[in-house]
């Protein structure tokens, strides 16, 4: 093999360096062979030979089966001037080896898997050195499966014509069809698994089974699209078509079962029947394996196509109706495929424009790429929408909760304000029976007593009882009017003890129009009384000075006498006598603090602060 290689490189240097005067224009297209079936080294030229029109494809029908040789014949003036001449042959799916005049110059030499694609062609160069004036010959030998030993057409020992033209003609040809051909299968390859794997991740992560059904069609197609173009064409016993075959109909399964999902139908029967199927057929192309296989895969081949084609039908007819953009994407698809393959059929004379299996490979490439973008677009406008929902949700959410908070506080609201009607209801009964009841018998006891003390003390009780119920009734008491009842009160309960009152208050107060609750009203007034009793009968006080002022939302209520003071004995038990811890616990029950400040020789100061 190296010897041959070294010897190809060697001969083509001497043809570049060779003549360059301008000679005829060659430009053939060997359409005539003599074939031999020979697995000889060389062409056997005495064994009897047969004409054969080339392309020619191998049918056992025909005895074209096991290895041949052709041998076709081509003419030159003057192979040593003029331009660099090439040998193309477009299609030979088949082990192949070329010889120019008896010299190799080309063996396929493939290991086992190794395989170059039936649809790229081979260029050789024909150096001056392997030419010769007159008549020179081409041998080629092939070694491949005839058409009923494969799964597809594709795949079976073919020939085409041969032509023989100036080498920088033929290279850019050669080229771009192989390009096109190689490149067609590998995007098609990668497009379909690209897309399989983009919608195997989308399945996982939505649970929409559709989804999993057009990853398994998609990768399924890429594999046997990778099978087609790297699986060996003449496999003994056919094991590799039968696979291909095999394989078809679990792909066309995937494919129909995603239309038919996506498009809402789902139909028990037509799935065991589908999938039944994909177990019958394995098995019928086992029997037909090795000598039947295409007579079997061919009328599959033909009833899978039509299901696809009812399938087809059945998703346009239910997408026009639901979804036209669905309707459009799968409608334009099938045009590509139809426009295609009408192209090949009518191009197929004209190989270098449209090669074998374009039309199925853009049609593929075209479906796959147009669903897989109609999946796209519809998992981002799921997302979306799933996005908003969210954002709305959300938004609800903390409607709800900023309702749930304003209900609990109505709620909270509502009970206390229906406790607080029933505790005033209650008051007001309370205060109603006391008044009515205890009120008129202390009332009795006042006028009709014959005992100055009793009606005293009758007297204080019923003052002591009108106040408790002005504090039960609830309602609150202007500021002004407050203040006059303690000026009263202070007044006529100092002036019987003969002490002198100094009323200390701004006018402005007496005519505020500010309230104070009820039960401000009536701590103040406790305290006072408290206060004003303890000054006549401890403090020996001959003057006594009332200050209330406002300061901000603070009430400040101060007595202050010029009595005695409290003993020394008493100093740190105040709270234990003369009221003090009442008068305290009274301001504290409103928030408030009561403070006492006293000396011997120097008076009691009483200072009440409360909040309005």
């Amino acid at each position: 093999m190296a010897r041959l290689i070294v010897g190809w490189c060697v001969a083509l240097l001497l043809a570049l360096a060779g003549p360059g005067a301008r000679a005829e224009m060659v430009d053939l297209r060997l359409t005539q062979a003599r074939t031999v079936r020979s697995n000889a080294p060389a062409f056997p030229a005495q064994a009897a030979a047969r004409q054969t029109a080339l392309p020619e494809l191998w049918m056992r029908g025909s005895g074209e089966e096991g290895p041949a040789w052709y041998r076709t014949q081509f003419s030159l003036t003057a192979p040593d001037v003029g331009p660099l001449l090439g040998l193309y042959i477009e299609r030979a799916c088949a082990q192949l080896d070329v010889r120019v005049n008896d010299v190799l110059v080309y063996t396929d030499a493939r290991a086992w898997g190794q395989v170059r694609g039936c649809h790229i062609g081979v260029l050789l160069p024909l150096p001056a050195t392997l030419l010769k004036a007159g008549v020179n010959q081409i041998d080629l030998h092939l070694d491949g499966q005839p058409i009923e030993r494969v799964a597809v057409r594709e795949r079976a020992a073919w020939l085409s014509p041969i032509r023989i033209a100036p080498w920088a003609d033929l290279a850019p040809q050669a080229q771009a069809q192989n390009e096109l051909n190689a490149g067609l299968a590998l995007a098609l390859t990668v497009a379909a698994a690209v897309a399989g794997l983009a919608a195997l991740g989308l399945a996982w992560l939505s649970r929409l089974p559709y989804l999993g059904w057009f990853a398994g069609a998609c990768l399924g197609w890429a594999a046997l699209s990778v099978a087609l173009q790297l699986a060996p064409p003449a496999l003994p016993g056919g094991w590799v078509d039968l696979l291909l075959c095999a394989a078809l109909p679990p792909i066309a399964l995937a494919g129909m079962m995603f239309l038919l999902r996506y498009c809402g139908l789902a139909l028990a029967w037509l799935d065991y029947a589908l999938g039944l199927q994909c177990v019958v057929v394995p098995l019928t192309l086992v029997i037909a394996v090795p000598d039947r296989l295409h007579g079997v895969a061919r009328p599959w081949a033909y009833i899978v196509l039509i299901e696809i084609a009812a399938v087809l039908a059945v998703f346009l007819h239910r997408a026009w109706r639901m979804s036209r953009s669905d309707f459009w994407v799968v409608a334009a698809a099938l045009g590509v495929f139809v426009a295609a393959a009408l192209a090949e059929l009518l191009l197929s004379g004209v190989p270098p424009v449209l090669p074998a299996q374009h039309a199925l490979n853009l049609a593929m490439l075209v479906v796959f790429g147009g669903l897989g973008w109609r999946l796209h677009q519809l998992f981002h406008n799921a997302l979306a929408q799933a996005e908003s929902t969210r954002q709305s949700l959300e938004q609800r959410v903390q409607e709800l909760a900023a309702e749930a908070v304003e209900v609990e506080r109505n709620t909270g609201q509502v009970a206390e304000v229906r406790v607080e009607e029933v505790a005033t209801k209650e008051r007001k009964r309370i205060a109603a029976d006391l008044h009515d009841d205890l009120g008129a018998k202390l009332l009795t006891i006042v006028h009709t007593s014959d005992n100055e003390r009793i009606a005293t003390l009758a007297r204080e009780a019923l003052e002591e009882m009108r106040l408790s119920v002005r504090g039960l009734t609830g309602k609150p008491v202007v500021l002004g009017d407050s203040v006059g009842d303690w000026r009263s009160e202070a007044m006529t309960r100092l002036s019987l003890g003969g002490i002198e009152l100094v009323w200390n208050v701004d006018d402005d107060l007496l005519m505020s129009e500010r309230k104070i609750s009820a039960r401000a009203y009536v701590q103040t007034t406790r305290i006072l009384r408290e206060a004003v009793s303890n000054m006549i009968k401890h403090s020996g006080a001959t003057q006594c000075e009332i200050s209330i002022r406002l300061n901000d939302n603070d009430f400040e209520f101060s007595i202050v006498d010029n009595g005695k003071g409290i003993p020394m004995e008493m100093d740190g038990r105040l709270d234990r006598g003369h009221g003090m811890s009442t008068m305290k616990t009274r301001a504290k029950q409103l928030n408030g603090q009561c403070l006492v400040e006293s000396g011997p020789g120097f008076g009691t100061a009483i200072r009440l602060t409360l909040p309005l």
